[in-house]
């Protein structure tokens, strides 16, 4: 996706790579020792070419492939013999003849991009859709980081101004800029190129690539942008849910251990305070957890800052929940130690309660990561 050249030999039609992660992302995240902040425009210019890249992939199987309902297949292309086509956004399934599809050129130059270092991009689709390489796209963005230069938007407000510029100045920009032999303006493919429409050639806008950024999961990693208030943690439902199953279940096994006989539901053990409040608090603090869960979900847009937070508390609290002996003393003890345990720096760590603390040792629980009893 950046304008560096590679020793491959063949087109490239590969699935989206999964986006390496951010370093100091953390850090970014929790603001701390890092400054005043940065804009995301400002970010998103000072840019890489390797984070640029990063941050096209996260936005091409994030956003094009996942937001846009009318895309059902997205391609990382790139590469020596690529015939101009970086990321292809197709429209229809391989089934359907001559399928329509959108094309997105993402290059990271040292400035905006220009109308001559543009022109040998449009000339690419020109000359390769002419010669029957593939159809000409639906539309044609390009993708920068520091978008385009104002006399190269106003071609693009303009299409027959583009269209006028591409053919008179195909030698100075295009013939020797499409492949390794000259191409030259044959009476064919001029004809061809005043065919097509030219209001298929846009550039995408920063702030209109940040904005379709923000609605991927990895936003808020690259750019901090902030958390709103935490809600309220939800309050137990009056049933055990299906999604407590096995926390629960977990509880019944210490309580019946403790109380020296079986029980399966509340009724067996209403007489003993003891064990009722223990059940009462378990849920209390698992939905303070699913709290910290929701929030990793809906405003964090990636589970996996969770999933991450209970491994820490996986990992921190293995002496507790793997001692002797098991039952209830195991469950105390590691809850116990729950609220000391020192947390990195998380992206989820400023909002952790006490109540979560608790909590996450029910949801470790829950997800089959810890046994209270020994069987």
């Amino acid at each position: 996706m950046t304008n560096s050249k590679n020793d491959q030999t063949a087109s490239q039609i590969d699935e989206l790579k999964p986006p390496t992660p951010w370093p100091g992302a953390n850090a970014r995240l929790l603001g701390l020792g890092v400054g005043l902040p940065v804009s995301g425009l400002d970010r998103l210019a000072n840019f890489s070419a390797a984070e640029f890249e990063r941050f096209t992939l996260e936005w091409a199987s994030d956003y094009l492939a996942v937001k846009r309902a009318e895309i059902v297949e997205v391609q990382q292309r790139g590469g020596a013999g690529d015939k101009g086509r970086d990321v292809i956004a197709w429209h229809d399934q391989n089934t359907v003849p001559d399928r329509k599809w959108t094309l997105y050129q993402c290059k990271h130059y040292g400035s905006a991009l220009g109308a001559g270092t543009a022109a040998a991009e449009i000339g690419k689709v020109l000359f390769y859709s002419h010669r029957g390489d593939y159809t000409f796209p639906e539309e044609y963005h390009f993708v920068t980081h520091k978008g385009v230069t104002s006399p190269f938007q106003d071609l693009l407000d303009k299409p027959e101004d583009l269209r006028k510029f591409i053919i008179d100045n195909w030698d100075e920009y295009c013939r020797s800029r499409i492949r390794k032999d000259p191409v030259e303006l044959t009476a064919e493919l001029k004809a061809y190129i005043e065919s097509v429409p030219f209001t298929a050639f846009r550039a995408k806008q920063p702030l209109t690539l940040l904005n379709e950024h923000a609605q991927t999961k990895y936003h808020l990693t690259v750019f901090g942008a902030p958390l709103i208030e935490r809600p309220k943690p939800p309050e137990p439902p009056s049933e055990v849910a299906p999604g407590e199953n096995e926390y629960v279940t977990q509880l019944m096994e210490v309580i019946s251990a403790d109380i020296g006989h079986n029980v399966t539901n509340l009724t067996g053990f209403l007489h003993s305070e003891k064990h009722r409040r223990l059940f009462d608090r378990s849920r209390l603090t698992f939905y303070h957890a699913e709290g910290l869960k929701e929030l990793a979900r809906d405003q964090m847009a990636d589970i996996a800052f969770f999933d991450t937070l209970l491994k820490e508390f996986h990992d921190g609290l293995y002496h507790w929940h793997t001692s002797e002996p098991d039952g209830y003393p195991r469950l105390i003890e590691t809850v116990k130690a729950s609220q000391n345990i020192q947390l990195s720096k998380h992206a989820l760590e400023p909002h952790v309660l006490p109540n979560d603390r608790e909590g996450m040792c029910h949801q470790m629980a829950n997800e089959g990561q810890v046994r209270w009893c020994d069987k």
